[in-house]
């Protein structure tokens, strides 16, 4: 979900996705992701704008959002994977592979490493800060008539701390990808493979606070 929103910021400072550009879910999307994990809870064929579906993704980890969003960018999930992937060669993402708009568990052909995580935050934040300042470190969403927190540990808790994202899978456990900013200085974590959400929390916490000190 971190590199759909980084190709997501790409394309918009392009000028080939616009946050207010209109779309919708597909009858054929909704069956095979309402419902499915992590949820903005998107109703079919109902518009929705690139800017909702963007933070639905960043907040609350929106399966059903990565692949609306990846399917009005560029008409299809396999071929927003084509340009994920593109992407992360051109960042020097070495060991990484996207098989998946949203990551969702698809028999291994999706991984990455703590490092080119790294190289991903880095990345976002510099090259789209107005970007990242827009759509990452809320701290809720409500759409549909439902409001969900962000789970991300470190925003609004942490002093300086304004995202990135929080993941979790049976197979990678607990992750999290998280910035922070103090006097004019900034630092990207990786936390990964925690067995418990709990853990992650207050490994990124003592982890960020570490690298600080």
């Amino acid at each position: 979900k971190v590199m759909t929103t980084f190709l997501a910021f790409e394309r918009i400072g392009q000028g080939k996705l616009f946050p207010q550009q209109i779309t919708a879910m597909r009858p054929e999307a909704f069956r095979q992701w309402h419902g499915v994990g992590s949820t903005m809870y998107l109703a079919e064929n109902r518009p929705i704008t690139i800017d909702e579906l963007l933070h639905g993704v960043t907040t609350v980890s929106a399966n059903d959002g990565a692949v609306v969003l990846a399917e009005a960018a560029l008409g299809s999930v396999p071929a927003w994977t084509v340009a994920m992937n593109q992407t992360a060669r051109a960042l020097g993402m070495h060991d990484s592979h996207f098989g998946t708009a949203n990551g969702w568990m698809d028999e291994g052909r999706t991984w990455t490493t703590a490092r080119d995580l790294a190289t991903l935050g880095s990345a976002m934040v510099t090259r789209h800060p107005e970007l990242y300042r827009h759509f990452v470190g809320a701290r809720s969403l409500s759409y549909n008539g439902i409001a969900q927190r962000n789970h991300d540990p470190i925003s609004g808790v942490i002093p300086g701390a304004d995202g990135i994202k929080t993941g979790f899978t049976n197979q990678a456990g607990y992750g999290f990808l998280g910035s922070a900013q103090r006097g004019g200085r900034r630092l990207i974590m990786v936390v990964a493979a925690s067995p418990t959400g709990r853990q992650r929390n207050e490994g990124a916490k003592a982890f960020i606070e570490w690298g600080f000190q």
